[in-house]
Formats: structure tokens, sequence, C-alpha cells
């Protein structure tokens, strides 16, 4: 049971990693109607919010294409802007590392089960690391987003929450058989 246990919350963690790269982590409304929206990659600037479809503008800001107006680090947001830039890559490793782990205790469950339970415990801090600096750059890394009050949540913010406490309960159950001397 504890291996099944293992390996559902290792890949579940990185179905919802995978949920958390590639959605919008938070919203800002604009004073003109407008609303820009922030993923882990790219920002986007919707035009008519209201309207399902609406027309929007998009800069990936991890590769400088797009409108790249939209993509300006904060005038003050030099430091803010790296640490956004940061969080894919640590987040896209955070999967990594959950598939490696589940893949792992599929593979050889009883032989590499420290192996297994290190993969877990780099993932959830990789996961943790990585959301807690994506929540604390997003809002002042970029410079459309100055004076504007962001809103943090939806589902990738959420998925990314959910994949760090699975990864805190593979890494627990993981360290603990291997304390207990289970097989």
């Amino acid at each position: 049971m504890r291996i099944k246990l293992l390996i559902v919350s290792c890949f579940l963690s990185a179905a919802f990693l995978a949920v958390a790269l590639l959605g919008a982590w938070g919203e800002a409304d604009a004073p003109d109607g407008t609303r820009y929206t922030v993923s882990l990659r790219k920002v986007s600037h919707v035009l008519e919010p209201r309207k399902s479809g609406s027309a929007h503008e998009e800069c990936d800001y991890l590769r400088g294409k797009g409108r790249v107006q939209l993509c300006a680090p904060a005038e003050e947001g030099d430091a803010p802007f790296s640490m956004l830039c940061s969080v894919f890559t640590l987040m896209a490793a955070a999967l990594g590392l959950a598939l490696a782990s589940g893949a792992i205790n599929v593979i050889s469950p009883y032989r590499a089960k420290n192996f297994a339970a290190q993969l877990a415990g780099a993932s959830f801090i990789a996961a943790l690391l990585s959301t807690v600096v994506a929540q604390a750059a997003m809002p002042r890394a970029l410079a459309v987003l100055e004076g504007l009050p962001m809103q943090l949540g939806g589902l990738a913010f959420s998925s990314a929450w959910a994949a760090i406490g699975l990864l805190l309960f593979a890494a627990g159950l993981s360290t603990t058989s291997i304390m207990l001397g289970h097989h």
C-alpha cells in the first residue's frame, strides 16, 4: 500500500506541477477596464476581460517574444524580475524530480527507496521555493503591474500548492518508511 501511495502522490503532483507551469497565477485589473494576466512565463493584456474570447496581447518574458512592452521590468524591479524569471526553471525541475521519484518507485520500489525519497524531498523543496519566490516577485517584477493591485490565485496557483502538499506527503512517507525499515 505504501508504494502505491508514493507512486500516486508523485505522479499526481507532477500533473499538478504541469498545470502550474502552464496556467495563469495572477491578475491585475487596470483602471481603463483591461486586465493583465501573469503566468510563470507570459504576461497577457486582455483588452475586454468581461467578453469571452476577447482580443489580447502577449509577451513571453522568458524569451522576450511578443509585445515586449508588456515584459519590461519594473523601475525598481530588477531583482524581482530576475527572481520571477528563475521560477519557471525551478518549477520545471520540481516536475522532473517528481516524475523521477514516481518512476523509481514503479521500477525498483525496494532497492532504490532511499534515492526515491531524496528525489521526492528535492522536488518538494524546489516546488515550495519556486512558489514562494513567485508569490514574492510577481507583483513587483513587471512595469505594467506597477501601481495595480494584483491578486494571486486561480487553477495554476492552487495546483502548485496541491503539488507541494502531495510532495510533502511523498517525502514524509518515504522517509518515515526508511527510518522504520519497512520493505
